[in-house]
């Protein structure tokens, strides 16, 4: 790292922050082009963080987001809420989970007119899954389906099967990539036959739901070569069997460097023409910085 870089990490403060656009995922796929200018989320301090946003559209015709949301103070993520109207003006805010240590990625699932959500819990050596309660805006029902310390859980039902992808604990997370499979939402899940079925700090580590279009299936993915979550590789799913799977490289997400949040991209989604992706920028805070150092200490 050079001197100018090392002095630039010194001085600022990285935040991750989440935008809404109005766009076709599937056109995006089709096109192979992503140049959007995002609405984003208000956050009250530079020491906070909103990412890994996934949404759903609310009974009133609002769109809920569903986000971690990191904070310096207590130093790990929580799940929370917030709805926004047509115009994405943020009409509700909630914490809606809160376990004490680091939730992450609430990935969403939807199955016989219910709403899943399988929040990252890596720190907890478990994924579970909970039901969302669109009256109380919380989540019910919790039910532990895998116990692994797994990170970004994502589900793709094909064939009558569900598939959880994840990367695990560990210093090979953001490069080695897990399956496993059920006949149920809820397990047992079996282990893929070629567990890790992929090695690769670039276009691994799931980055979003699935996104199918004209009968093809593409999985996001982190890139993490040069920085965690620097972009998104966009795979195309080849093979997807118990014995075999395949994907091969389809298109790169970027984050809009005329935007105002336009560093890194890590987190993209979609539903009924709505977009929402997390991306990153420098806060110049010193006097932050120091702070948090000697709350580390």
């Amino acid at each position: 790292m050079n001197f100018y870089q090392n002095l630039k990490n010194k001085l600022t403060i990285t935040q991750w922050n989440i935008g809404l656009a109005r766009g076709n995922i599937a056109e995006i796929i089709r096109s192979k082009d992503h140049n959007l200018f995002y609405t984003w989320l208000k956050i009250d301090t530079p020491d906070r963080f909103y990412a890994d946003p996934f949404i759903l559209k609310a009974e009133d015709g609002h769109t809920h987001i569903l986000f971690e949301d990191f904070s310096a103070n207590d130093r790990y993520g929580k799940i929370a809420l917030t709805t926004v109207d047509k115009l994405f003006n943020p009409v509700f805010n909630k914490i809606i989970l809160d376990s004490g240590s680091h939730l992450s990625y609430p990935y969403i699932f939807k199955e016989n007119n219910k709403v899943y959500v399988l929040p990252e819990a890596a720190e907890s050596g478990v994924v579970s899954c909970y039901e969302f309660d669109f009256a109380g805006k919380s989540l019910i029902n919790k039910t532990d389906i895998l116990k692994l310390p797994l990170y970004d859980s994502t589900i793709l039902k094909h064939e009558n099967k569900y598939w959880l992808f994840g990367t695990l604990f560990g210093k090979d997370s953001s490069s080695m990539l897990y399956i496993f499979y059920a006949d149920s939402l809820f397990g047992p899940y079996t282990p893929h036959k070629m567990n890790p079925v992929k090695n690769n700090l670039r276009g691994t580590r799931p980055a979003g739901n699935f996104i199918e279009v004209d009968g093809n299936i593409y999985r996001p993915s982190q890139n993490c070569e040069e920085d965690y979550g620097k972009s998104i590789t966009i795979n195309r799913i080849n093979v997807l069997n118990e014995n075999e799977f395949a994907e091969d490289f389809y298109m790169l997400l970027e984050p809009n460097k005329k935007d105002r949040y336009n560093l890194n991209l890590h987190t993209i989604n979609a539903i009924d023409g709505i977009i929402v992706i997390d991306s990153m920028k420098r806060h110049f805070a010193p006097f932050k910085k120091l702070k948090n150092f000697f709350k580390k200490v």
